[in-house]
């Protein structure tokens, strides 16, 4: 199933109020009612043997938050997968010759690479966040989408940030601000508007994007408050809460946040305060009681904030698959995003 919501009509012949009602049945109520249902389902499963596994969270025990925090596990041939998806890089990456490694701070690992058509003049920017769980990953892959954004006129600029343990969580979303001041800085010297300026994420990177709508930390590095024009966020967490109740996952054991930390760090806990367009996406095949809620109730609390949203289901799609969705040009992510960046 695929829907957008809160997708307003230009001419508003209708009332806003009405269609506020309308649009909260249609793709709030109804929807997550069917979710919520089947969390009950879920609830009710055996803890595993031997293992007193309470409620922890919004209904949700410890071993389902972990189980479906490290859901990668479960992905058929995800070695294999992320192989080819290297390679792939590796050959789309030799073909384009991006401009690499170009420092955005004081730190090694603080570098990006600049994906721009020859002559480009003021077209707008997409700065692409990897996921990897703030403990893996790297901006290589990144050159994959790449290609399709540059055959639209598009700059994209990808990023390496720290990593946990190495790094804590304020320290992450740190790094992915200087990124985005170093873009709106320097960009125009390759052909990039400043004031067109979009951001991507998946996974993790979509969490890290979304701090970038967090409004207050804009002027410690003196810039606007609408530096990001609109965000597309996909397959990510919002609410940090859930990875500190995860306390076996991957992740959690790597960045050991307190309650406090990720109240601080959650995008759902605050939001933008001036409206800017969101794509929030998650797979069909992404465990419910995570990626399902966290996109709906992010979409939610945006559309209250007064931001346009439109919330995303790609049909039959697992974590993985969900990587090279902007590459399906046919796909409703797709056609979402050249939306935003060409006409918002």
């Amino acid at each position: 199933m695929q829907f957008s919501y809160f997708t307003w009509m230009q001419d508003k012949i209708f009332d806003i109020d009405i269609l506020n009602i309308v649009y909260y049945i249609q793709y709030v109520i109804k929807p997550l009612s069917k979710k919520m249902h089947m969390l009950e389902k879920n609830r009710a499963l055996p803890a595993r043997q031997g293992n007193l596994d309470p409620i922890v969270y919004r209904g949700m025990t410890v071993n389902q938050l972990t189980e479906a925090y490290d859901d990668y596990r479960t992905i058929p041939n995800l070695d294999f997968l992320l192989k080819e998806n290297r390679e792939r890089a590796q050959a789309v990456k030799a073909r384009l010759n991006p401009i690499q490694d170009l420092s955005y701070g004081s730190e090694t690992i603080q570098k990006l690479d600049i994906y721009a058509p020859q002559d480009a003049k003021k077209i707008p920017v997409i700065i692409s966040i990897h996921g990897g769980g703030w403990i893996a990953g790297s901006k290589s892959p990144w050159a994959i989408p790449a290609e399709i954004l540059l055959a639209n006129d598009i700059i994209s600029v990808s990023i390496d940030y720290g990593l946990a343990p190495q790094y804590r969580m304020e320290e992450i979303i740190t790094h992915v601000r200087y990124a985005i001041a170093w873009v709106y800085r320097n960009i125009d010297q390759y052909g990039g508007d400043p004031k067109r300026l979009y951001i991507y994420g998946i996974s993790a990177g979509a969490h890290l994007a979304s701090c970038a709508l967090m409004p207050s930390w804009h002027k410690d590095f003196d810039l606007p408050q609408n530096v990001i024009k609109g965000l597309v966020a996909m397959s990510g967490i919002y609410d940090l809460c859930t990875l500190v109740h995860a306390s076996h996952a991957d992740s959690q054991k790597a960045l050991q946040m307190t309650l406090e930390e990720s109240l601080r760090d959650s995008p759902l806990y605050h939001l933008p305060k001036l409206p800017i367009p969101a794509i929030i996406a998650h797979g069909e095949k992404e465990p419910l009681i995570l990626y399902h809620l966290e996109a709906s109730h992010y979409a939610q609390k945006l559309h209250n904030a007064g931001c346009e949203v439109s919330l995303i289901e790609v049909p039959g799609a697992n974590h993985f698959d969900m990587i090279n969705e902007l590459t399906n040009t046919e796909g409703e992510v797709f056609r979402a995003v050249m939306k935003m960046v060409r006409y918002l």
